[in-house]
Parts: C-alpha cells; structure tokens; sequence
C-alpha cells in the first residue's frame, strides 16, 4: 500500500487541529468574549479553594458544580496563574481533543473518510468553537463521553483487548457524570442502548456479556460517589428547579412545553437559534442551509437503517442528547445539549460521503472534485464562525454586559495607569464578584480598590491623590454625587465602555448636622443631612478593612421609639455566603437615601451589624465608643 496514503489522515487531522486551535486560541484573552462573566469568575474562586485544600467530589458554590473540569482547571491555575488565560486554557484543550475524539469514532463506525469530514466540520463550526473558549465545565462533558463511546466501540468490534476496552468505556462513562449536569444523559443513554441490543442483536450480546457486564460494574462504581452524595444532599441541586418548568408540566399531565421544546431542538439544526445571548448568537442555527438538509437527511438515512447498530447508535445518542434541553426552559439550550457534539456532524458527513459514492466526480475524497467541495465548505464554515465568535457575538445583546467588557477596559486603564496608589470601583456586585472579577482582570494586583453600588446612592472616594472614581458608562452615579463631584472640580472623561473621575484630593464634606461616632474600630460617621423634602445625607469615614459582611440598618422611629419600618444596606453576602472585603482605609462614604415612613417618623435607629450573624441569631452589632449598638438621628 502506497505511504502516502496510509500518511494521509495524520497529515490532514494535523491541518484540521491547527484551524481549530486558531479558532479557539486566538483572542482568548478577553477579545472574544470581551470579559469574564460571573459564572468564570465562580469556576476560578473553587480553583483558589481546591489549591488552598478544600477537596470535594462535588461543589456547592455557584448552584452547584460537579468536580471533574475544576481539578483540571485548577491544575492550569496552578502552573499559569490567577488569569484569565488560565482558566480558559482547559477548555480549548478539551475542544482539540474532542476533535480527536469525533475522528476516531466516526472511523470506528463508518470509515476514514467520513471521519475526515466529520472532524474537518467539528474544528471549525461555531457551536464546538464558542464553548472551546469559555471557562466553564460543560465542554468536558463531550470529551469524556465520547471517549466512553469510542472505547465501546473498540471493544464490540474486537474479540483483543475486549476486556480492557469494555472496562475503560465503563471508566469514562462514570467520569462523564463528574463533568457537567446534562450528563445526566448519558446514564440513560446506555440504558436505552443495550436495550435496543438486547432486543435486536441479542447474539451478539450473548457473545460479550462478560465485556458488558465489567462495562455496567466500572460504570456504577465510578459514578457511585457523586449518585450518593446527590442522593443524600438534594437541596445540593437547587439550581434545576429553577429550569425545569418544562418537566414538571409533563409530570402534571401536560405535554405542551416538551412538545414545543422538542420542535425547536429539531429546527435548531437549520432554522432557529438559541434564544439566550450567552450560549451564542440567536440568529444563527448550528449550519447554514446546504449542511442542514445534510444533516436533516443524515438523519432519515439513520432512521432507514435503523437495524444497523452504528446506525441506531446515532439516533439514540442525539436523541437522548437534546433531553436535558427538552424538558428545561429556553430551549433550543446549546450548552444542555453539549453531548451531542461528538456525533453532530457525523450525520452530514455521511451524506457527503453517500453523494461522493453516487456521484462520478465525486466518487473517492481523493478526487480533485471532491476535495475542491469539502475545502470550500471547510473554509466557508471557518469564515461564518470567525464572524460570528469574533465580530457578531462579543457586541451582540448583552454580552458586553454579562462578560463585564466594562471591566475589562477598567482594568485595562488602571494597569497603565502606575501613578495611582488606589481606586474607587462603581460596579454592580460590589460585596460579592466585582472584586474578585477585577483580580482576574488586572495584571497589577497591588493597586488597592474600593467597591461600590451607585444604585443604592451610594458614591466611595479614595484617600489618594488624585482620588479617582472608575464606572462603566451604561452604571450612572446617583445624580446627587454626579453633580457634586462636578462642583468639586472633578476631571470627568468617558473612555470606551467607562467613565472616570479624577478630583485633585478627597474634598472636606461639610455637613448640617457633624458628628463624630465610630463603629467598632472600622467605620465612623462624619455627619448628616437633611434635603430636598427628607433626603437624608450621611458622611462615613473607613479607618478599617472590614473583617466580616457589614450590613447597615435604618429603623424609622415614633415619638414613642417604636419602629415604623426599616431598610438595610451593603454587604449582605449571597447565598453561598461569598462576600469579599472591598473598602480601604480612609475612604470616604456618601450615601444618598430616602429613609422609610418619615410622615410619621421623628428619629432613625441607625448602626452596623455583621450579617453572618443572623443565621440562627441574633445578629451582632457593631458597638460604638459608648458601647452603644446604634445611633439616634433627629428627623427634620
């Protein structure tokens, strides 16, 4: 046999992972996506935990995240660093190998050149390449799968080495379950499969009942630890009853969602999108026209020749691929059908190669014809999906928004800036993921920051000089602080995505009413005022980091001292008790607010406690000076 031929998949499979690595690697670093969302941010604080000690088979943290993809991305964080790179890194990775692994199943089960073309597709279609670039566990889920499938396959089709490879698909089938929630599908998966062989091809089942047995014991035994742990902690999963409407209507006898999910999982394929910004671009189906009426015919060829097991072996992976998506909302959910993706475009594939063997231009891949039509869909496929990961997407709906491309500017400008000694941070999540999200961001991690939420009126001036506040532009200030900071004589500049303020130090704020009463030994309060028909002003001065969440509260009294009403403030952490210390020594803090029930108030109970308390209480105030719990304020 000619070498040259024998060479040949090697040499194209190497071309084939170069075009994906370029589609997955270039930009990784905050080009496209244009930030860090929440959910990287999540993925990275478990990584920290997992390296300070803290070991688990599942995590609670961020609704709950099986452990499989965290020790492999902890691992890229230990050797890299806290970065962004590192982080994304793993998934780029798996997206390679998932390539590797499409090609040599597909030739398992249908040949070289199929594999050809259905690894060529997969290196370069948009829905693989976007979750090769996130941070996040589910792109895992296809590797480990898939490679359960293809050593299935090497056990059914060899007498050698049946054992080993029945026992290493078992293995990757139990670690599947460890990678992300929607491999909850592949247990059912094989349940339905050897059914199906049961059924149909029972001699053969006969004939490796030992291999299938050793394949269901290494299955049950390596997904065993994570089944129990979910079985005796189910509040654990708190997350899927919040997407799983969809079944539950089926569990009431009303087959209505599932039914209209099931006709979008269909048409997702050529006609709709996903319908959420952060798992693509809603206006793009998985393949344009041409590649979709080859897929949707792929898919009737499987279903003619359902009697034959690679066929059937199809239908039923895709099938039970999509199931997590069809019984949960905002379907078409590409990331909960992510385990389709080692089969997805085998399926096209298979009718290119069928018309390739009808036709006589086309009739072997070695053929000028044939390779000039499958480059020219290569390349167009790599085309469409730089346009869309790279031009359409990052600026598409809210994905600047939910990746915080603010941020990425901000830290951007603070890195460049090396006169600054601190900073002043209006974000959204101050308490909780803005400072970590900026750690992230930051090549400078010694500039200290201070964090904020404008939306509760609240505006936070460093000590340093220049003092110098940093929003994003679509984040206004109160427009108190706004116009304050102007008669201040700030700087003001919008740069890109943000707008900064830079005052030449902190101003003296002289309020109506001074005061002079700290709070434990971290925070003490300047003053008060009243204006604008009972807005209340109040004047903090941080002389510590915080060393727990400090929640304010205001009671709104009557004559008689009993409370009317109440309102709280900062940090409350979330419910996975993730909070982060985010004020600086000498910060001043400026609050604008409107106190409840003044028609009838005459003072306000006001003071700090720390909210970590509370659960099972009481909650422990800060004391004053006094030994006080709080302070009166007159009403005017």
């Amino acid at each position: 046999m000619n070498r040259a031929k024998i060479r040949q998949p090697t040499w194209v499979m190497t071309f084939l992972l170069l075009a994906g690595a370029a589609l997955r690697l270039f930009g990784l670093n905050n080009i496209s996506p244009p930030g860090v969302t929440h959910d990287e941010v999540a993925n990275w604080l478990i990584d920290r935990s997992i390296l300070a000690g803290e070991h688990a088979i599942y995590f609670t943290r961020a609704y709950g995240h099986e452990a499989g993809f965290h020790y492999l991305q902890t691992a890229f964080v230990g050797l890299i660093g806290d970065n962004i790179l590192a982080l994304r890194l793993p998934a780029a990775f798996c997206g390679l190998l998932g390539i590797a692994v499409t090609f040599a199943l597909t030739r398992k089960l249908f040949g070289k050149n199929v594999a050809l073309m259905a690894a060529g597709l997969l290196a370069v279609l948009f829905w693989p390449v976007f979750y090769g670039r996130l941070a996040l566990r589910a792109i895992l889920l296809p590797l480990v799968a898939g490679l359960s499938a293809y050593f299935w396959w090497q056990a059914w089709q060899a007498d050698a080495r049946a054992a080993k490879s029945f026992a290493l698909a078992g293995l990757f089938a139990g670690l599947s379950l460890h990678t992300y929630m929607a491999a909850r599908a592949v247990p059912i998966f094989y349940a339905l499969w050897l059914t199906y062989l049961a059924i149909f091809h029972w001699r053969e089942v006969k004939q490796r009942w030992q291999g299938v047995v050793l394949f269901g014991v290494m299955f049950a035994a390596v997904a065993a630890p994570l089944v129990i742990y979910l079985q005796t902690n189910p509040s654990a999963e708190f997350r899927i009853s919040e997407v799983d409407a969809p079944l539950q209507a089926l569990r009431s006898g009303d087959w209505q969602p599932v039914l209209q999910n099931g006709l979008k999982l269909l048409g997702m394929f050529g006609f709709v999108g996903t319908p959420l910004w952060r798992e693509g671009v809603p206006s793009a189906p998985v393949f344009e026209p041409v590649v979709a009426i080859l897929f949707y015919a792929g898919l009737l060829l499987c279903l003619w020749r359902w009697r034959q097991p690679r066929y059937a072996f199809l239908l039923i992976w895709l099938a039970t691929s999509v199931s997590p998506s069809l019984v949960t909302i905002n379907a078409p959910s590409y990331i909960r059908s992510i385990l389709i993706l080692p089969v997805l475009t085998v399926l096209p594939a298979l009718l290119m190669h069928s018309l390739g063997q009808l036709s006589t231009l086309l009739r072997h891949l070695s053929t000028r014809s044939s390779k000039i039509l499958l480059l020219t869909i290569f390349l167009f496929y790599a085309a469409r999906t730089s346009v869309l990961q790279f031009q359409t997407w990052p600026n598409g709906g809210d994905v600047p928004f939910v990746w915080q491309a603010a941020f990425t500017e901000m830290a951007d400008y603070l890195d460049g800036r090396s006169d600054l000694t601190t900073a002043a941070i209006a974000g959204w999540s101050p308490s909780t993921m803005d400072s970590p999200t900026m750690t992230l961001l930051r090549q400078n991690d010694d500039l200290p920051l201070s964090h904020f939420d404008p939306q509760e009126g609240t505006l936070i001036l460093p000590a340093a000089r220049p003092a110098v506040v940093i929003r994003p532009s679509d984040l206004p200030l109160d427009p108190v602080w706004e116009t304050q900071l102007q008669l201040w004589g700030s700087e003001v500049e919008q740069d890109g995505r943000f707008t900064r303020y830079a005052l030449p130090k902190q101003p003296a704020i002289e309020l109506a009413n001074p005061m002079d009463v700290a709070f434990g030994e971290e925070i003490k309060l300047l003053g008060y005022e009243w204006v604008n028909d009972r807005e209340l002003l109040l004047t903090w001065r941080v002389t510590a980091v915080p060393t727990a969440p400090r929640q304010q509260f205001i009671h709104s009294l009557d004559a008689n001292g009993s409370q009317l009403a109440d309102t709280y403030r900062f940090d409350a952490p979330d419910p996975q008790g993730i909070w982060f210390p985010h004020w600086q020594p000498g910060d001043l803090i400026l609050q604008h607010l409107t106190p409840p029930a003044l028609g009838e108030a005459t003072r306000l109970r006001l003071g700090w406690f720390d909210s970590t308390t509370c659960t099972p209480g009481p909650c422990q105030n800060l004391q004053t000076v006094d030994g006080l719990a709080f302070v009166l304020l007159e009403v005017e």
